[in-house]
């Protein structure tokens, strides 16, 4: 019989992920995939018809405006389309102040804005680090880091309450903590820890499965009394046979643990907590140099024209590509 797996015991199992050496979840950096990077092309969406004559406007002479904008299109971004052109202004920002060498207040606020619309923690921590690199007054205070922070959030805990609680087939338990708008608030920006490619999956899978428990033959009792025995005689239950719960498969049970230890601030604790949350992902430095081709953009071709970002000011013919070569495509969001 399969014994209940509570979100107390998450961090004591980790080490079931090393043994079983379960891939990791959609969305989450791992040893030898790429992390997920937003996505930088937005020629070819249709913008909103205030957009494009402010785009024209710009030039690289005041990288300010390049920030200006991007602040305008994140705050007003209702599609994907518009994050991404939100995301290459400000990494145009970020270049375009930076390179006479000596970058002012734009470039780390650049980076702090890109860190707003990453959809992955880790892109999110980097590019705080960063915005830290190039300018110390950036980093959060320690009141204001949750990873120094000694406690656990309320929200976060009640997440992996509820988690626990579906696995365990406590479907009453579940829904009443489902129900709860920080609950599912902490659910959708970390569900793709769960595994599925988009966080609205993980809640719509977590409230199946609660609507599915406790048992409906046993209540979850595991045992049916046989009537008319005395002794008092039991079976096991025909329909959830004595293990309550959905059935979970070893990819989703090292996802599930994966996700509590998250939100119990299990990660970093021990080598092998980390190393069982992000299956052995590099480090990334917070190298100035990287964030362009971690974008997807090209810093020399700063002026859109055309419904087209090129490097001249009339449009005409491009000059040489930084790094000679063509702008990366947008790879796949991984959502985080």
């Amino acid at each position: 019989m399969r014994p209940r797996v509570r979100a107390g015991t998450a961090l004591a199992l980790l080490g079931a992920a090393l043994v079983y050496g379960a891939p990791p979840a959609l969305g989450q950096d791992a040893a030898g995939a790429a992390p997920a990077q937003p996505e930088a092309e937005a020629d070819a969406a249709p913008l909103p018809a205030w957009i494009p004559a402010r785009l024209e406007a710009l030039s690289p002479d005041a990288p300010e405006a390049y920030f200006r904008l991007a602040e305008e299109v994140a705050a007003e971004s209702t599609s994907g389309p518009e994050d991404g052109l939100a995301r290459r202004l400000f990494g145009l920002a970020f270049e375009l102040d930076r390179r006479d060498g000596s970058p002012t207040w734009i470039a780390p606020s650049s980076c702090l804005g890109l860190a707003s619309l990453a959809r992955l923690e880790s892109d999110r921590r980097w590019l705080r680090a960063l915005a830290n690199s190039l300018d110390p007054s950036y980093a959060l205070p320690s009141w204001r880091n949750p990873e120094l922070q000694a406690g656990v959030s309320g929200a976060a805990f009640d997440a992996a309450e509820a988690i626990g609680a579906v696995r365990s087939g406590d479907g009453v338990r579940a829904a009443d903590l489902l129900d709860r708008a920080d609950v599912r608030h902490v659910i959708q920006r970390y569900g793709q820890l769960l595994g599925f490619s988009a966080s609205s999956g993980a809640l719509w899978q977590l409230d199946q499965w609660a609507s599915n428990w406790p048992c409906r033959e046993c209540g979850n009792e595991r045992v049916i009394y046989r009537p008319n025995t005395d002794p008092p005689s039991y079976r096991e239950c025909y329909t959830c046979r004595g293990n309550p719960g959905p059935r979970l498969s070893r990819e989703q049970l090292v996802s599930q643990l994966r996700f509590e230890a998250h939100l119990l601030h299990g990660i970093s604790r021990s080598w092998g907590a980390q190393l069982a949350l992000d299956m052995g992902a590099p480090l990334r430095e917070p190298s100035a140099d990287e964030l362009a081709s971690v974008l997807g953009i090209d810093p020399a071709r700063p002026y859109w024209r055309a419904g087209a970002w090129v490097a001249s000011v009339d449009g005409g013919a491009d000059a040489p590509t930084v790094g000679g070569g063509e702008e990366a495509p947008s790879p796949s969001p991984g959502e985080h």
